[in-house]
């Protein structure tokens, strides 16, 4: 699982995007009204336990079976043997990285394990990558304690387990030279400083400051030989022990290692005494486009080989990484096990893949992860051609610091996430509870590869807050978080949903959400502004609603009209209705293909459909002159300052500004642009997918940097704030012009 910045601050934030949207929103709420029927509506959030399977459909004894079959000691001795087989699936810290030996290992083991368990075709599917092997590290300061080392399980165990090593190439042998405390690693705190050919000892905080790439390039800008960070907030929380790495996005620009908190100490002490002279030695190897990575896949056959299912989860990992994402990959395993033990035998082929390189596999790309999973849906187009659905699993065995467990879905997935809580074929476990109220897909794991090849998903609930913040990506993530129950219970509803889907001829994926999410993210306003015609647009979403509703209302029917047959033993009229589900199958996936294409956004760690960070960016815009013209506090009390709104732009990337070099914050907006890889050989799923940005870094440097705003070039502010709007409501009519077009698009799609 790949997480970025996904902090309180962050939440706060987007609570504070999500008001100045609505004060300037006239547009209609389109999710919960009073018209909306009952299959789009969002179940309730109440907590939801079954102790037995309750259902009289037809394969409610298939799912009884199933559970029977479930193994819980099996799933928990592969989940402990990935994570903590180093000397066989592991490089010598405990990592299995992007194209790595160790990764490589893993694959073979995975094979022998899905044909151990009775799948078939198994097989590895290779696809490039940029390969990362991180072997060993060192770092000695003379004439101190200072002598860290973070190459093998003895250092691991004793919490010395760093300099552990970012995506970039090491030292190339020991590089000695003078460290120098820089503070938070922010532009201020070089001033004054002499780094050329030394070493940087920086804070960071990736969760409520920035990502490393932007402390890493600020290191390079001043000249520094090397980079070494320690964080005590943000993630790693566990404690002051522990180590924690994220993915790189930037290039190859300096040898960069994380150690921990209490390392950190020892090493600021060493420098206050005057002793500074720094060996660094990190043992790690970064190939541009120079990688091969594999993706495990084995399936169990169906009846007809014209859809499938996908069961998934990645086997690449930081350290133990037990809940991420060795227990996914057990479970991947047990549900398999499972179908096999019970003699299921599915309608459609369903298969089960071990993804690789899902933490990171491509330097210099904002879109680093997932790239297993990418080669799997570019590379071997017969997988996601289709597929009825994806079901992805992410760090699925702790205890939800929210009491309840929870599944996310794309939110055509909505109202069948709503049939199955009602189906009575889902049990928990002990003393698991689910919320029944899905959340939206976002962006972090590799769900959204499939989904933008037109595959809808599914994955169980995995972003909570305490977990990401104390013990992702730290040794941490080991078996003492084991939650048997939360275990149990997402390999039940796994197999349950499978088996659901795989069963009902038509695929109950309700393409109306997409007007409701257009509708809701809808600003008259701004609408107006650019010159749309809103009436054109609005009865454009009624239609798509309705066709959407239509289609729907019939794999519905399709479906209990199938159950009807099979109880009542009419063998003809079940398969007619099947080939029935296919037809409907086969449209309602083009139209999801094309909604995909035409109206989903990447908005950094968010999955949007339609204009919704572009309306959010006209009202930041709005709100700066606003204050601007009003004289207004550059910080209010209130979140309603100058800067407040100011740094919000470009789904907040523009805080970058605040602290760091313009040229460096302007750089990590590029990155967020179609042109940026226009030269590169990276078709990765943000690609075509982009927002568009807003370029004001000079003002908002200024205004973010600034005491009152007699400290800021009001008339330059002015200006530069109002030609990016301009700007803005220039694309914004086109864009939302072309929507009305697109959303014909999907309704011929269902015809």
């Amino acid at each position: 699982m790949r997480n970025r910045k996904w902090s309180k601050l962050l939440v706060a934030l987007l609570c504070l995007a999500m008001c100045v949207w609505t004060l300037s929103a006239c547009g209609e709420s389109g999710g919960g009204d009073a018209e909306e029927p009952a299959a789009e509506q969002e179940a309730s959030a109440d907590g939801y336990t079954a102790a037995e399977v309750t259902s009289e459909l037809s394969m409610a004894d298939a799912v009884k079976a199933y559970y029977d079959a479930v193994d819980m000691d099996y799933a928990y001795d592969l989940a402990y043997e990935l994570a903590y087989d180093w000397d066989n699936l592991a490089e010598a810290n405990g990592w299995r990285s992007a194209g790595s030996d160790a990764e490589h290992a893993t694959a073979d083991r995975l094979v022998k394990e899905w044909e151990d368990i009775g799948l078939q075709n198994v097989d590895k599917l290779s696809t490039k990558c940029d390969k990362f092997q991180f072997n060993s590290s060192s770092l000695k300061i003379a004439d101190s304690d200072v002598d860290f080392h973070g190459n093998d399980i003895e250092a691991v165990e004793a919490g010395t387990n760093g300099p552990a090593s970012y995506q970039v190439n090491g030292t190339d042998g020991d590089l000695t030279a003078e460290i120098v405390n820089c503070g938070t690693g922010f532009e201020a705190d070089y001033e004054g400083k002499d780094l050329e050919g030394k070493i940087a000892l920086v804070q960071v905080d990736q969760s409520n400051e920035a990502w490393i790439d932007v402390y890493m390039e600020q290191a390079h800008k001043a000249g520094a030989a090397a980079l070494v960070t320690w964080a005590n907030s943000g993630y790693g929380e566990s404690g002051t022990f522990t180590t924690n790495v994220q993915d790189v996005c930037s290039s190859d620009l300096l040898p960069t290692a994380a150690i921990s908190a209490d390392q950190a100490k020892k090493v600021k002490k060493a420098i206050k005494d005057g002793h500074t002279e720094c060996t660094l030695n990190i043992d790690a190897e970064m190939v541009d486009n120079g990688g091969t990575t594999y993706n495990v896949y084995g399936m169990i056959p169906g009846k007809n080989h014209d859809q499938k299912i996908v069961i998934a989860g990645h086997y690449d990992k930081y350290w133990y990484g037990f809940q991420d994402d060795c227990c996914a990959i057990s479970l991947v395993a047990a549900i398999g096990k499972a179908m096999v033990d019970s003699g299921y035998e599915p309608e459609n082929d369903i298969y089960f893949i071990a993804h690789g390189a899902e933490e990171w596999g491509v330097t210099d790309s904002q879109f680093d992860w997932t790239t297993g999973a990418w080669g799997v849906c570019e590379e071997h187009s017969d997988i996601p051609d289709n597929c009825l659905a994806m079901i992805n699993c992410e760090l699925p065995a702790f205890t939800p610091a929210e009491g309840q467990m929870s599944i996310v879905c794309v939110p055509e997935f909505k109202s069948l996430v709503k049939t199955m809580f009602e189906s009575g074929l889902i049990t928990t476990a002990g003393k698991a509870v689910f919320n029944t109220k899905p959340a939206d897909a976002t962006t972090m794991e590799d769900g959204i590869t499939y989904r933008v090849h037109g595959v809808p998903y599914l994955i169980n609930g995995f972003e909570d807050q305490t977990f990401i913040s104390h013990n992702y990506h730290t040794i941490a993530d080991n078996a003492e978080t084991y939650d048997a129950d939360v275990f149990q219970t997402n390999i039940d509803w796994y197999g349950a949903f499978a088996m659901y889907i795989d069963t009902e001829p038509a695929l109950e994926l309700n393409t109306a959400i997409l007007a409701n999410y257009l509708k809701k993210g809808f600003n008259e306003e701004y609408a107006k502004e650019a010159g749309v015609d809103t009436e054109k647009y609005l009865a454009a979403v009624a239609d798509l609603k309705a066709k959407g509703k239509a289609a729907y209302d019939a794999a519905v029917a399709c479906n209990a009209a199938y159950e009807e047959a099979v109880a009542n033993g009419d063998e003809e009229a079940a398969a007619e209705l099947r080939t029935q589900g296919a037809e409907l199958n086969e449209k309602v996936l083009e139209a999801f293909q094309v909604t995909q294409d035409k109206f989903f956004y990447d908005s950094d760690f968010t999955a949007d459909y339609g204009q919704v960070q572009t309306f959010n960016n006209l009202s930041y815009i709005d709100a700066v002159l606003d204050g601007i013209e009003n004289g207004a506090d550059i910080w209010g009390e209130n979140g309603d300052g100058i800067a407040d709104y100011a740094y919000q732009l470009n789904c907040i990337h523009d805080y970058n500004y605040c602290n760091f070099s313009a040229d460096i914050a302007e750089r990590g907006i590029d990155m967020y642009t179609d042109a940026y890889y226009a030269d590169k050989d990276q078709g990765q799923w943000g690609y075509g997918h982009q927002n568009p940005v807003v370029h004001v870094g000079d003002v908002s440097a200024q205004i973010q940097r600034a005491e009152t705003l007699d400290d800021v070039d009001v008339d330059a502010a002015k200006e530069a704030y109002g030609a990016a709007k301009e700007e803005l409501l220039k694309y914004l009519g086109t864009a939302l012009a072309a929507e009305v077009t697109y959303m014909s698009d999907v309704t011929d799609c269902l015809q």
